[in-house]
């Protein structure tokens, strides 16, 4: 049985571990090669929250199944997800434990083709789900074969991260232990059964998140506090393409409230679901316009 005053002890050592854990089991790989960085591509927002533990969480649907919770992590070789997720999302895995995602889409319409996936449960990821250290369900990790993939622009005190596709391959990730390996992770995987069951005496628990919101497919920017917020790039296909919406445009008004910042366009989103509409006043070229915005399913 634990005493009160031993709880906190026993957390700092166990956080400890994983972050040592974690350190251990990064691969040579995850240096950054010297290419990177080349031919950027179209740039697509994808919404991030912080975690109650700090870590920078997306939403992903996998296969059209989800949405599904990743955390970003520059210290994990590849992409992985847990077992359940494999099952639910019909990803098989072969005998090596990986497996291959026909369709892999972070909110905000970013899509990842034939993403590469290392089908396990590290047991940080146990660990973090066990005590509800992030306030949410982790279902899976990012890591370098994904991230590397992209550049990444993240402001923290937004809500928003842009991703642009770089025009390099990064290795394959190597490092990892194969399932066939009797050895394991060398006894570390017993420190998410641990931290699992602490959860459980302190009352702990994940929290899952899936309320889905609602899609336009646009990416804003705003040069200045002066100057009107300006439509930088519209998504093939989406509903701000559909709506008439264009590069160049100025955002005017949101269902007849002025659109101060970036920021008042994507609340005026969060508050709305699929199929419902946002009714639009747009400048373009000195003449102003009114446009419906039919939202569409987001993640």
């Amino acid at each position: 049985m634990l005493s009160r005053s031993g709880v906190p002890a026993l957390i700092g050592f166990l956080a400890l571990i994983l972050v040592l854990g974690g350190v251990v089991q990064q691969s040579p790989v995850l240096a950054l090669d010297q290419q990177a960085g080349k031919g950027v591509g179209q740039p697509v927002e994808v919404p991030f929250r912080l975690t109650i533990s700090k870590h920078l969480m997306v939403r992903a649907r996998i296969n059209g199944k989800g949405p599904f919770n990743f955390v970003l992590d520059t210290g994990a070789p590849a992409l992985f997800f847990t077992e359940k997720v494999a099952e639910r999302a019909g990803v098989a895995q072969q005998k090596d434990g990986w497996g291959v995602c026909d369709t892999f889409e972070l909110e905000g319409g970013l899509q990842i083709p034939k993403a590469k996936v290392r089908i396990d449960t590290p047991f940080q990821l146990e660990g973090m789900n066990g005590m509800g250290l992030a306030g949410a369900e982790i279902h899976g990790l990012m890591g370098y074969n994904i991230l590397a993939q992209y550049r990444i622009t993240i402001d923290l005190a937004g809500d928003r991260m842009v991703w642009r596709r770089l025009d390099w391959e990064p290795k394959s990730p190597f490092g990892i232990v194969d399932k066939s390996d009797s050895s394991g992770q060398g006894g570390l995987e017993i420190i998410g059964g641990l931290m699992k069951g602490l959860g459980g005496v302190l009352g702990r628990k994940a929290n899952p998140n899936l309320v889905s919101r609602g899609y336009a497919g646009v990416l804003l920017a705003q040069p200045s506090a002066e100057k009107l917020v300006t439509v930088e790039a519209v998504l093939p296909g989406s509903p701000a393409e559909k709506a008439g919406l264009k590069a160049g445009d100025h955002l005017m008004a949101v269902d007849g409230e002025p659109t101060t910042d970036a920021a008042s366009f994507f609340a005026a989103i969060s508050k709305t679901k699929k199929g419902q509409e946002l009714r639009l006043k747009v400048d373009r070229a000195g003449a102003g316009q009114e446009m419906v915005l039919l939202l569409e399913g987001g993640i």
